[in-house]
């Protein structure tokens, strides 16, 4: 549990069954209908690995969600050359819980951050406890020592630039994919190099009690 100076308390944490509708209506609010997954999907996923699936909550209630899917090589080789669209993934191309320790890698399906508002502090707070909790999720997925790298579809423009400003780089183009929609990665020590200077901003800013852009 993380509490900020104003008393709010920020959490992120594994998803229960009962969230999954929820995380669907979010994607559906959030992403244009492609690049939403179904309902079906979704449930299929959490029911072979529920631990990739985090929601954030403040005060207790949702404000976001983010999803890693650890796949198996050959279905992530199939995603990655864009022969194989998020929709299609069955079950079993996921790895269980019990084969944490054969992770490598690691597709993030989604992260959602609710706030129509850009300059709500709502998103600021969740990037924080994201910040804070990192490691501890990854863990809970597979090893983060084992961890090489992570890769994401873009799937909107503030999705885009928030995946930019934690240092994924594009490594594929929307043409050449099947689904229309660039291909992002970054390198695990990367990326946590990145969350925790991003963290370290955003502090300092919320120090000086300056506005923050969140970039996404």
């Amino acid at each position: 549990m993380n509490q900020a100076e104003d008393g709010t308390v920020c959490e992120v944490s594994q998803a229960t069954p009962a969230d999954l509708d929820w995380i669907f209506r979010l994607q559906i609010k959030t992403y244009s209908p492609h690049c939403s997954i179904a309902r079906q999907t979704l449930e299929r996923w959490y029911g072979r690995n529920p631990e990739g699936f985090s929601v954030f909550t403040l005060n207790g209630l949702r404000i976001g969600h983010l999803t890693f899917v650890p796949l198996r090589a050959n279905a992530l080789e199939s995603l990655l050359l864009g022969k194989l669209v998020e929709n299609e993934i069955h079950e079993d191309c996921v790895h269980t819980p019990d084969e944490k320790d054969l992770i490598r890698n690691l597709y993030v399906e989604s992260i959602i951050l609710d706030s129509s508002n850009p300059h709500s502090q709502l998103p600021i707070k969740a990037l924080t406890c994201l910040a804070r909790d990192f490691v501890p999720l990854i863990s809970r997925i597979c090893s983060p020592t084992s961890l090489e790298n992570l890769y994401a579809l873009a799937a909107s423009g503030r999705g885009e630039r928030l995946m930019k400003g934690l240092g994924f780089k594009q490594v594929k183009s929307r043409d050449e994919r099947r689904d229309q929609r660039a291909l992002y990665a970054v390198s695990f020590p990367a990326l946590e190099e990145n969350i925790s200077k991003l963290y370290e901003r955003r502090k300092r800013a919320v120090n000086r009690d300056l506005p923050s852009l969140v970039p996404y």
